[in-house]
């Protein structure tokens, strides 16, 4: 997997335009799907500069998935791409979750882009990295996203039973 290159050229640009009523059409699409894997999750989403617009946490999610969810969808705007691209550092590099405190590098974050435009993050967490990836590509569908990265990430989780991160 690897981000397009047109995006670390700069070419995707940070934009608004993310509505609180897309955001609540998302969740819900999320929700659905989190009811129908029987996993609890939470789900957030943010906007083009990280901050909160929509969240909800399903009845008996783990406390901690709260604040993993957020920093997903923090770390999938900042990193304009997918939180699990960058839990695997090129020799030589630095590890990212050095440089802010709430960098997540796990699956289930997923930058909201259309039109090669990055108009905010979506993170879930409260499952496998299969099942919160499965349940966020729902939502971007639901929001009319680029779907590309999750699609991608789940076929090569597919074909590659034993990996689950």
């Amino acid at each position: 997997m690897s981000v397009p290159i047109e995006w670390k050229k700069g070419g995707l640009a940070y934009k608004s335009g993310l509505t609180l009523k897309m955001a609540k059409k998302m969740l819900d699409a999320a929700e659905k799907e989190s009811e129908r894997l029987e996993v609890p999750m939470s789900i957030a989403i943010s906007d083009s500069g990280g901050h909160l617009v929509a969240f909800i946490r399903t009845d008996n999610a783990i406390l901690c998935s709260i604040q993993i969810s957020m920093d997903k969808a923090y770390t999938a705007v900042f990193g304009k791409q997918p939180t699990n691209f960058w839990n695997k550092p090129k020799p030589g590099e630095v590890n990212p979750s050095f440089f802010h405190e709430r960098w997540m590098m796990l699956p289930g974050g997923l930058p909201l882009i259309k039109n090669n435009l990055l108009l905010g993050g979506i993170g879930v967490s409260g499952g496998s990295g299969m099942e919160d990836t499965s349940v966020a590509l729902k939502a971007l569908k639901a929001g009319g996203f680029n779907t590309r990265a999750a699609e991608t990430y789940l076929s090569d989780v597919c074909k590659n039973k034993t990996k689950r991160f």
